[in-house]
């Protein structure tokens, strides 16, 4: 098959290519392509490297496959040329995910709502470790759901991420140079993650409407909170969980534990978000608790934002189109 990775010079796109050896795509034909400003430079991909081609008009007709990794705007702009030219599309923007007919996909939740889509939009980083940790407890009746995030600076990608690391070397070295005006979150805790509209908070709406989208719950029955702290990988987060049913902590466990995603740390293992870059294809889920004659649970998770929260999730959707 002839593959494209739009958007292969960053974050994400690296992750995918990295990927990509180890999938069932690998020896297929991949093709990077970036920017205007990033073309004629080269990325690895294996033992190899790829030129990067400048994205135009008509750069993906003969295309089976492409990953698009890159803003709403020209993720808007490409991705109907691309299906038209009879290219399957799995996007990473926010361009077509509440899209009618649009399947926004979890592979291992909601499979059987890509269908025979030729585009499938990637969820929000945030919602898909958040989708895989509370999937296993949907059957228990979820009635309502409050969760902090604590989002990693590579959500906002590599500018805030050198940005922050300059930072931090001048403080540091205790001679403060850096002109980092963006660095809300340097060295603190900033609860407002993305644009603030009005009263609407983006980033939590995303958070509520996609899982609405994924897994059918309520979004008004979803309250989230979303911090950007700093740490470079890894989006973590609290969440409060009021059931239907009285479960016993013993239950809970025993369903998390059937989601082959999760990894479920033992009493007194803390998932800190190190965890994240440990097992970045894992969500990590621990410290948790259960009230079961108030139907309540309450738990940690840390899992990689750039992989799993988005490389990996790709891909999977992916090897679901050709399944």
């Amino acid at each position: 098959m002839k593959i494209a990775v739009v958007g292969a010079t960053g974050m994400v796109g690296e992750v995918l290519l990295s990927l990509l050896p180890k999938s069932r795509f690998v020896g297929d034909e991949i093709h990077a392509f970036a920017s205007a400003a990033s073309a004629g430079a080269t990325v690895p991909y294996g033992s190899k490297e790829l030129a990067v081609s400048e994205l135009k008009n008509g750069s993906l007709d003969g295309f089976d496959i492409a990953f698009f990794a890159i803003g709403d705007s020209l993720s808007l702009e490409y991705v109907p040329e691309a299906v038209e030219a009879g290219c399957r599309v799995v996007d990473k923007s926010n361009a077509f995910r509440m899209s009618e007919g649009v399947p926004l996909l979890v592979p291992g939740v909601n499979d059987d709502a890509l269908g025979r889509a030729m585009l499938a939009a990637n969820p929000n980083c945030t919602t898909i470790g958040f989708v895989h940790a509370i999937a296993p407890l949907l059957p228990f009746g979820v009635e309502e759901v409050a969760v902090a995030t604590y989002q990693s600076l590579s959500g906002a990608g590599r500018d805030a991420v050198n940005g922050f690391l300059g930072y931090a070397a001048d403080v540091l070295s205790d001679t403060p140079s850096y002109n980092s005006p963006d660095l809300a979150t340097a060295f603190q805790a900033n609860p407002a993650v993305d644009r603030i509209e009005g009263d609407e908070y983006l980033e939590e709406t995303k958070l509520r409407l996609e899982t609405q989208k994924i897994t059918g719950l309520d979004a008004n029955s979803i309250f989230p909170t979303a911090v950007r702290v700093a740490v470079v990988i890894g989006h973590s987060m609290s969440v409060h969980i009021r059931l239907r049913d009285e479960v016993s902590e013993a239950a809970i466990r025993e369903a998390l534990a059937g989601n082959p995603t999760l990894n479920i740390l033992p009493l007194g293992e803390v998932p800190w978000s190190g965890w994240a870059v440990k097992l970045p294809d894992k969500v990590t889920v621990g410290r948790i608790r259960v009230r079961p004659e108030k139907r309540v649970v309450d738990f940690f998770a840390t899992s990689d934002n750039l992989n799993i929260g988005a490389a990996l999730n790709g891909l999977r959707i992916a090897e679901l189109m050709f399944s």
